[in-house]
């Protein structure tokens, strides 16, 4: 009797936000089963040039590669005030990061991450303990909201922010496609529409629904940061498969706050609002393919380097739900 094999079990790309590259954090990273990185982008600028290069890009994958890791996702460190708030000089800052992402194109990695703020509202955040004591952040809108506007050069609104950023999408998606890469905004986080006077328009689901349509181009993609749509009290199984039945996320951060935006906290994966259940449902039923991270960990009692403790129960949480799912069908 012939037998048809099983198709294999669906599995995102597991990953995890690191700062620094040491052997403890590596060691750490391979022991849990993770995959690969995301990076901050000075780690392929060791020179300061203020660019990443091909050669710098390879150095960092094989600084990876005996721990059996790779680079998943890094995150843009060249997006300046210039070309965010469309001043002189920011072609010249545009053809940096055109030359960044040349780089990483070259050198394998699969997508980019980049921010786009005005101001972000990180008055607003605080910390409290939380469950055990372990301390947790959690963001009060009022903290921030009762602050003096920012300077009025650093001040936008909300239609001149949509034309600068597609101003920069129309210049680097292009190359981006080119490269292989794909492109990831995170949202505005926290997510107050002003901050300190000036727009924030990546802040809602009809502002993440505008970015994808903004530049049509297989490179614009989100960052699907789960906190972030949660925070905003939509459904966050519906918009995983409004976005992933597009294709446009390219990259997840899977965490789960409580409450919504003006007040909301960071607490345990296991403690927020979201059913993650079926949020990983629907990352399978979408057939996300590409980086998922843990984010937004609370700091446990005698935590090691970058929240190693935190981070490794949530990885625990994450390879069990990923199980869970598969074993349903």
């Amino acid at each position: 009797m012939s037998h048809t094999p099983s198709p294999a079990p669906w599995k995102p790309l597991l990953c995890e936000n690191v700062p620094e590259l040491d052997d403890r954090t590596l060691r750490w990273a391979a022991q849990l089963g993770i995959e690969a990185l995301a990076l901050g982008g000075h780690h392929a600028d060791p020179d300061r040039l203020g660019y990443w290069t091909e050669a710098a890009c390879r150095r960092v994958s094989e600084r990876l590669a005996p721990f059996g890791l790779s680079v998943g996702i890094m995150m843009l460190f060249n997006i300046t005030p210039r070309i965010i708030f469309g001043q002189p000089g920011r072609d010249e800052d545009i053809d940096k990061v055109i030359r960044s992402l040349r780089a990483a194109g070259a050198a394998g990695y699969p997508v980019v991450e980049y921010n786009f703020y005005n101001h972000r509202a990180v008055e607003g955040y605080a910390q409290k303990p939380g469950r055990g004591g372990a301390m947790v952040t959690y963001y009060d809108d009022a903290l921030q909201s009762s602050m003096p506007p920012v300077p009025a050069e650093k001040r936008a609104t909300p239609e001149e922010t949509w034309k600068r950023l597609r101003y920069f999408l129309e210049a680097v998606c292009p190359v981006a496609e080119e490269a292989g890469l794909r492109l990831a905004l995170h949202p505005n986080d926290p997510p107050p529409p002003l901050s300190r006077g000036t727009a924030q328009v990546i802040h809602s689901m009809e502002g993440m629904k505008r970015l994808i349509e903004l530049v049509p181009s297989v490179a614009n993609g989100i960052t699907f940061c789960q906190g972030s749509f949660a925070e905003w009290g939509v459904d966050v199984v519906e918009a995983i498969h409004y976005f992933g039945e597009r294709d446009k996320i390219h990259h997840v951060h899977f965490r789960n706050p409580k409450g919504t935006f003006p007040y909301y906290e960071e607490p345990f994966i296991d403690e927020g609002d979201t059913d993650m259940f079926r949020a990983m449902q629907a990352y399978r039923d979408v057939n996300y393919r590409f980086t998922l991270c843990s984010d937004h960990v609370p700091h446990m009692t005698d935590d090691i380097g970058c929240g190693l403790i935190g981070r490794g129960y949530n990885h625990g949480y994450i390879r069990a739900l990923i199980q869970a799912v598969n074993s349903v069908g």
